[in-house]
């Protein structure tokens, strides 16, 4: 029996055919950010090289993450075609599982940006630290800890060299019972929302017209240029039947906010901002956690989640890939002084 081998959790496009458990062919390179056009075309040549048509495919294997989330999304969407258009089984592995050694315990890594780091350590069929995510330095000190297992992935970002595992030689094992899906409810692993990065109380809740003073201090404090007024978040608050504001406090202070509207099937983000001197603390992971957990909880089903930002803005794009967003298009001289925004989607209904 043959097997359909897919790959695309990181950088790299992996695809791979396997026979009887045993890797048969594969097609391996790195895609940066191209893996969406260029998979379904190296599925047909493997298959076309091997002279295999896709009658012949008897399962298909694919990572589930965690990693890049666009990225996990791509092969798994393709794996679900593939899967439904045959009716044949689908195989759903950790993407970390999928770096270990087969014979001794494996401390497999990936780089989850922000000083981080994806994190699963197994031998054979065992697991011996779940898959999540580790500040780095904790996880230099782990390493230190274990000196005996092997490092696995791509780890120069952290001053190391990790053995070289070939995922699809593992994926091509991966047709047993525990690792079965079904193929409807088969969803990406995507762990940063809660990863609970900081060891604050932070509490979240919709705003109240106390909070306003706070609200504001952050308001002009991250959009010096440009901020909101008073009146505009009275009306936000008050007035506007599709807007919502919820705040983040620790120990009572308002740390952040995020205003944002519900219209129909989309919710469109207006602000997100973090106090200064609580950023990178999990403050704005923990407000994009509620304001998506708020859209789920919605009577009618909310799809998407839209925002625009400044093309300058580097760093809010970065966060909100983290959290899933993707670019759909630019927006020429959006803003008032000319700077053309950046138009950002994610899907809601297939979180």
């Amino acid at each position: 029996m043959f097997g359909l081998l897919l790959d695309s959790s990181n950088s790299a496009l992996a695809v791979g055919i396997s026979q009887d458990g045993k890797l048969l062919d594969e097609i391996q390179y790195s895609a940066n950010q191209r893996q969406s056009e260029l998979m379904v075309d190296e599925i047909a040549k493997i298959l076309e090289k091997n002279n295999i048509s896709k009658e012949d495919i008897g399962f298909v294997a694919v990572t589930k993450g965690p990693g890049s989330y666009t990225g996990v999304r791509i092969a798994l969407t393709i794996a679900k075609t593939v899967v439904f258009a045959l009716n044949v089984p689908l195989y759903l592995v950790s993407s970390l599982e999928v770096m270990k050694d087969e014979d001794r315990p494996t401390i497999c890594i990936s780089n989850a940006r922000s000083k981080r780091s994806y994190v699963g350590v197994y031998q054979g069929e065992t697991t011996i630290r779940e898959d999540g995510i580790m500040d780095n330095p904790a996880l230099l000190e782990y390493i230190a800890e274990h000196p005996d297992y092997v490092l696995s992935g791509d780890l120069g970002y952290l001053g190391l060299e990790g053995k070289s595992i070939d995922v699809l030689t593992n994926l091509s094992k991966a047709n047993v019972e525990r690792n079965l899906a079904e193929p409807l409810g088969a969803k990406p692993v995507y762990l940063k929302d809660s990863s609970g990065s900081s060891t604050m109380k932070i509490i979240v809740r919709e705003m109240i017209s106390a909070d306003m003073s706070q609200v504001m201090d952050i308001e002009k404090e991250c959009f010096p240029n440009d901020s909101y007024t008073e009146e505009q978040f009275h009306y936000e608050l008050h007035e506007n039947p599709f807007g919502h504001i919820l705040v983040a406090t620790v120990d009572s202070l308002v740390v952040g906010f995020v205003d944002f509207m519900v219209t129909f099937d989309s919710s469109t983000i207006n602000q997100i901002a973090v106090k200064e001197s609580f950023r990178k603390k999990g403050v704005g992971t923990r407000l994009m956690g509620k304001l998506v957990e708020f859209l789920k909880s919605q009577p009618d089903e909310v799809s998407f989640l839209t925002l625009e930002v400044r093309k300058s803005n580097t760093n809010a794009q970065r966060f909100y890939k983290k959290h899933a967003f993707e670019t759909i298009q630019e927006k020429k001289a959006y803003y008032n002084d000319g700077e053309d925004a950046i138009y950002l989607v994610r899907s809601i209904v297939n979180d």
